[in-house]
């Protein structure tokens, strides 16, 4: 292994063991605000939507991106979007804490709470951005997944851990939720500032993801010229829709009573099991898609899904849930690759800011469909398994878009050059 990739290495092992623990308390913002903060539907449908759509704010945000380093950008994105998070610790201030007792109290935490997650949310574009900029330089391309892959392994430890400490401290102490809340906001800036400190093998390969993707007409542009990446990303809207129209209307069926009604362990506990998995998978399917390509990969994982969602609506306790959930991980481990590391195979050398650019400006199309969609159809019906069919047909789709693509190097150039 290159110098180079061994250093960087280092310091990726060493920012997601700090990124697992906030990305794994983020994961469980839907479950906090519903069981903790009480939200209703709507609110809890904003709280879930605000990561994805702020996904959007890569065609606003591409200029800035574009124009500055990636190791200086997760400085500032982090300090700007991530640390806030932290000033939910104000709620074990007494006197705040006794005005959010009250009901208006009860009414404005909840909006604070989703004014937070959004903020840190639209900082997770530029984080991204920088992230995958020193990732596509340091790591050659024959390496790249099994290398990420490896540190990914860690941060899902870490998460898992993270997520079943804060499902036991919270079903003790169920005032605790404004701690989990400032650690997350300080070990997600403590992560960026390790990753900035990253040197670069090729400054301009490692500018961030940005550049000349800053419209919606570029946007269709680039999907219009490259058939197979559109096809790609055909596959990850069905797919994107179904996941995020689950995550809407899930909380409602594991939190309230009227239907599983977990406790916190069980809710947080389940996020952990998910995060073993893929700690046990992540580093197999790093290989697989360096081996098959990510069409391929996405096309079994979304099977998996499809596997995740009848399970889902099958669950009576919370061992059948524990189960499903168990089949979540192992099926999105594959996923969060392939969603990493898949669109930069389709590019040529000197594209791969703009195909990532377009992938997560995606995000907010599936973001503004999917989520609605869950929320108005649990709301609609009274029932959140009618959400989860819907997810599994979409599932379905996607896998057979995604298999359409064949096994293989994304692009179709790079079998030609190899023989």
């Amino acid at each position: 292994m290159p110098k180079i990739e061994k250093i960087t290495y280092g310091f990726h092992i060493r920012a997601v063991l700090f990124e697992g623990v906030f990305g794994g308390l983020l994961w469980s913002a839907p479950e906090i605000a519903r069981k903790a903060l009480g939200v209703d539907n709507l609110l809890l449908t904003l709280i879930v939507m605000a990561p994805a759509v702020a996904q959007g704010a890569v065609l606003f945000f591409g200029g800035w991106i574009s124009r500055t380093g990636p190791r200086r950008l997760l400085r500032r994105a982090a300090t700007v979007g991530r640390l806030p998070l932290s000033l939910m610790i104000l709620l074990l201030v007494p006197v705040i804490s006794n005005w959010a007792e009250t009901d208006q109290g009860r009414e404005i935490v909840p909006w604070i709470f989703l004014l937070l997650v959004t903020i840190q949310a639209l900082a997770s574009v530029p984080i991204t951005s920088a992230w995958n900029g020193v990732i596509r330089s340091n790591y050659r391309d024959e390496n790249r997944g099994f290398l990420f892959g490896k540190a990914q392994r860690w941060g899902a430890l870490v998460s898992g851990a993270g997520s079943v400490i804060a499902g036991y401290w919270l079903h003790y102490q169920s005032e605790a939720f404004p701690i989990l809340y400032a650690v997350a906001g300080l070990f997600g800036w403590l992560s960026c500032m390790i990753f900035s400190k990253t040197p670069l093998r090729d400054q301009d390969k490692a500018a961030p993801d940005a550049p000349e993707i800053n419209n919606a007409k570029a946007l269709w542009r680039l999907l219009v010229k490259d058939r197979r990446f559109l096809i790609y990303e055909i596959g990850f809207i069905l797919y994107g829709t179904a996941f995020m129209a689950l995550v809407t209307a899930k909380p409602m069926y594991t939190v309230d009573d009227e239907f599983l009604g977990l406790d916190w362990r069980i809710l947080l506990g389940a996020k952990g099991l998910a995060s073993l998995a893929m700690v046990l998978l992540t580093p197999f399917y790093g290989k697989t898609l360096d081996r098959i390509g990510p069409g391929w990969l996405a096309g079994a994982c979304y099977c998996g899904l499809a596997l995740y969602a009848i399970l889902l609506m099958a669950a009576n306790s919370a061992m059948t849930f524990l189960l499903a959930e168990l089949v979540f991980g192992i099926s999105m481990a594959g996923v969060i690759l392939a969603w990493n590391i898949g669109p930069v195979s389709f590019a040529r050398a000197d594209e791969g800011r703009q195909y990532m650019a377009v992938h997560v400006a995606l995000v907010a199309v599936r973001g503004l469909i999917g989520h609605p969609i869950g929320g108005l159809l649990a709301d609609w019906t009274g029932d959140p398994k009618v959400v989860f069919a819907f997810s599994l047909i979409l599932w379905i789709l996607s896998a057979v878009v995604m298999f359409s693509l064949g096994r293989g190097p994304a692009r179709q150039e790079n079998k030609i050059e190899s023989s």
